[in-house]
């Protein structure tokens, strides 16, 4: 009985496995780190670019500091980006303080940046057009963590001397400071981008983990040989920790010579990416990462003289939880005000409107949904 299910779990191996997928799902081991056809054509390009000395857009965007970013005095069309970095609204940030204006510099991701819409559309181009008294740096960039998005902060935000500080804080996207590399938190991501993270110190205090790529040529370099990849990741990726067989060089775990094992361990792999427990919990690292990031990110504005204010900018399926099973960050930012952090949670305001282009087709916000946010921060910030 044994040895015939041997077989077929064997069988089952070598053919329905041959491929490294399951009903379309990538299956452990993962050498390499490679989870969609999208990743390895994101690697081939970027090792053609090293050859050429020619890379492509998506190349530009290669940060050692922040993983990616958009590049300064770069960008195409409705995506434009001045001497700051910031996304271009109306017009480029004036490089000289205006007398009488305040600055307000927004960090955050696609939510704060305007993914899928017009440059005068995003909520920083319409709170700026709507504000003769204030002036809007959108410092936001696509699918960065709250992690960062402080980092940018720290490098970018302040030396613009802002009055106002605003970090954008989209609760859906809480578990992308968990990891060092997207792929892992994301499968299905087009790109194969690696990032800096904050741990948690032995004193409860965040700690920062550099990005392993610390220039273009690293990223093949750590995708193309397992142990480097381990070496580098696999002590400060809460992923790799949590199912490290998966990431071992393959034939070098029992678990990869047999079917069944291979499932099982993909499927574990997977697990665990429940959000809501992150900010329900107290004790959860999620939940005081986050603490810890925006205690951070407040100490660092006031530094310089800026007000901050955490603005939580809930996606459509966040908005979706909220109204069937109530908000799931409400106990976290309850803490965050005793704290003394003043946040402004626009979920109410989001949910109030039910119209046409409130969101974009991908999930970002639409027009509709970019007006009710710079409306909701504009009444909070009195002339």
């Amino acid at each position: 009985m044994m040895g015939g299910l041997l077989l077929v779990d064997q069988a089952a191996n070598y053919t329905v496995l041959s491929d490294d997928l399951f009903l379309g799902n990538p299956v452990a081991p993962f050498d390499p780190p490679l989870f969609s056809p999208a990743q390895f054509g994101r690697l081939l390009r970027i090792e053609q670019a090293l050859r050429t000395g020619d890379p492509d857009p998506a190349s530009l965007r290669f940060d050692p500091d922040l993983g990616w970013c958009n590049p300064v005095e770069g960008g195409s069309n409705e995506f434009r980006y001045d001497w700051a970095g910031c996304r271009i609204g109306a017009q480029p940030l004036a490089k000289t303080k205006v007398q009488g204006v305040r600055r307000v510099v927004a960090v955050g991701c696609s939510m704060t940046h305007g993914e899928e819409i017009r440059a005068d559309e995003a909520w920083c181009a319409q709170l700026d057009a709507a504000r003769e008294d204030l002036e809007v740096a959108n410092l936001g960039v696509a699918a960065f963590g709250i992690d960062q998005a402080l980092l940018r902060l720290r490098r970018d935000g302040l030396p613009l001397e802002p009055d106002i500080v605003v970090l954008g804080l989209l609760p859906g996207a809480a578990l992308r400071l968990t990891t060092l590399y997207r792929p892992i938190l994301r499968h299905w991501s087009r790109d194969v981008a690696i990032k800096p993270r904050f741990v948690l110190g032995e004193t409860g205090e965040i700690e920062l983990i550099a990005s392993p790529a610390q220039e273009l040529a690293d990223v093949p370099r750590l995708l193309g040989d397992q142990q480097a990849f381990l070496g580098a990741f696999g002590e400060h990726d809460d992923w790799i920790v949590r199912a490290r067989p998966a990431y071992l060089p393959r034939g070098t775990h029992w678990m990869h010579a047999f079917a069944l094992t291979r499932i099982a361990m993909s499927v574990y792999e997977a697990g665990g990416r429940h959000i809501p427990v992150c900010f329900e919990d107290p004790e959860h690292s999620v939940y005081r990462l986050h603490t810890g990031i925006v205690q951070a990110a407040k100490k660092e504005a006031e530094r310089v003289g800026a007000a901050f204010i955490l603005m939580i900018l809930p996606g459509r399926d966040d908005l979706r939880i909220r109204e069937e099973e109530g908000a799931y960050w409400d106990v976290w930012v309850a803490e965050m005000r005793s704290l003394g952090i003043e946040v402004l949670d626009v979920s109410e305001a989001l949910a109030a409107e039910r119209g046409a282009g409130m969101f974009a087709p991908l999930g970002h916000y639409g027009k509709g949904a970019s007006r009710v946010v710079a409306e909701a921060l504009g009444a909070a910030l009195p002339r």
